[in-house]
């Protein structure tokens, strides 16, 4: 499954093609819409885009600026210009810039289907050429230096970062972390049979996140037990910069590049499971600046955290130490019976989640975050534990919900589709006949 970002400042041609991709089942997508650059921007700071089809000419940022921001955040993503123009100078700077295509509006929506099929295939064809690139590498063992490994060690027991590198020891080890800017603990935990846990497999996951994690970060990493993994990641000035141009608040624009690792541990996650067949669980830490000394007490309840999901046969989990001790507590004490049953509380999570997000977001990305999974492994494991497509599920309630409204209240249908969260009354109309065999103004005048 891709991505798609549709985004155009005329909100009637960004909903039509939101509907009209939906309707085509050819495509395996995940659509997300944006009417502004803005927008835009700020959807790709917090989850993957890998194929965007823009207006070039809008508002304040035009289409070419926008895929300079994209693909800062998102290098592979694939960009399709849509434009009422045929313009001599954007054409040859959408080529400098290489755009896969540009389309104009007039040419009607299948050359729009085309160039966003031909996308897919190429997106296809260059994750083959990485996978296969990365199964080179994990032939190799990869060599973690001894002291770099041992201050890492001694960084999660608690002792300061910022003395142990003043120690003659230390000094020459080019260690790419400093201790007077932010940065935050990573421990990732692979879940697969005893048998198979081996140091060769923690080290081609180490490999697998090395080569996905964009260079706006610097990276220390170590293996502390087989399954267990640990980073310690400091984000660029640059990156830094970003955020806090976004939302000056210190807690606000952290939370905001969590959720940008959140994407790319999504990623990360996706390929050790197609190419090493592990399924890797990830916890971030708090901001370690000025707390290095609580590096170790985090290390714990995250490494606590994600061994206690696993044994409710979670896997696939990312989780922030806010959520490490919350989850904790309910998991405390219960009997291996009562554990079977936490099991069904992410279930019950999942469903009041759509229950109280109903007419708002209730994508697969937005449910796994707030149930801390991959999505993709959330889809899978949903319906391992009820037996039902989650879509099919929020389809259900969605109608359950219109067939309520138009029954027992006076709103008007446009209300009734804003209120369950449709992108337009049409697309409610379309949804509703398919479901129940009439439009929503003839169900009504039967009633």
């Amino acid at each position: 499954m891709y991505r798609l970002l549709i985004v155009d400042d005329e909100p009637v041609i960004v909903n039509g093609l939101v509907q009209l991709f939906q309707e085509q089942t050819q495509f395996d997508l995940d659509v997300w819409k944006a009417y502004s650059a803005k927008e835009a921007v700020e959807i790709a700071m917090r989850v993957k885009v890998d194929i965007l089809v823009s207006d070039i000419r809008m508002p304040q940022k035009n289409g070419l600026q926008l895929i300079d921001e994209i693909t800062y955040y998102w290098p592979h993503c694939r960009i399709i210009f849509l434009t009422g123009y045929s313009e001599f100078e954007y054409v040859h700077e959408a080529l400098r810039k290489n755009v896969d295509n540009y389309i104009l509006k007039t040419e009607g929506i299948d050359p729009i289907f085309q160039a966003v099929q031909e996308a897919s295939s190429r997106l296809d064809e260059e994750n083959r050429r990485r996978i296969q690139a990365e199964k080179a590498k994990v032939h190799f063992q990869m060599a973690v230096p001894l002291l770099k490994r041992e201050l890492i060690q001694k960084v999660v027991k608690g002792e300061a970062l910022g003395s142990l590198l003043s120690q003659p020891r230390y000094e020459e080890v080019g260690f790419g972390i400093d201790a007077d800017r932010p940065a935050f603990l990573l421990v990732g935990r692979i879940g697969m049979a005893v048998e198979a846990k081996t140091k060769n497999a923690a080290q081609a996951v180490q490999m697998m996140f090395i080569n996905d994690l964009p260079n706006s970060f610097t990276c220390e990493h170590a293996v502390l037990d087989d399954d267990l993994l640990v980073w310690l990641l400091q984000p660029g000035e640059e990156l830094l910069d970003r955020y806090r141009r976004f939302e000056p608040d210190d807690v606000l624009h952290w939370q905001g590049m969590m959720s940008y690792m959140r994407g790319i541990l999504e990623q990360v996650q996706n390929e050790c499971e197609e190419l090493l067949g592990v399924q890797v669980s990830f916890g971030i830490s708090g901001n370690l600046l000025h707390q290095w000394n609580t590096a170790g007490e985090q290390l714990n309840a995250l490494r606590t955290m994600l061994h206690s999901r696993a044994a409710l046969g979670q896997q696939m989990v990312v989780a922030g130490i806010e959520k490490a001790k919350e989850l904790e507590e309910m998991l405390d004490g219960n009997s291996p019976l009562r554990q079977d049953d936490m099991k069904f509380d992410v279930i019950d999570r999942i469903h009041r989640y759509i229950s109280e997000h109903i007419s708002g977001d209730v994508s697969l990305t937005a449910i796994a975050e707030e149930v801390h999974f991959n999505p993709s492994y959330l889809s899978r494991y949903y319906k391992q534990l009820t037996g039902q497509n989650l879509l099919e599920y929020i389809q259900a309630k969605k109608l359950e919900g219109a067939l309520h409204l138009m029954q027992h209240t006076n709103m008007k249908l446009q209300e009734i589709a804003v209120r369950l969260g449709f992108e337009s009354p049409s697309y409610f109309t379309t949804f509703f006949k398919k479901k129940m065999g009439v439009t929503p103004q003839e169900y009504r005048n039967t009633q």
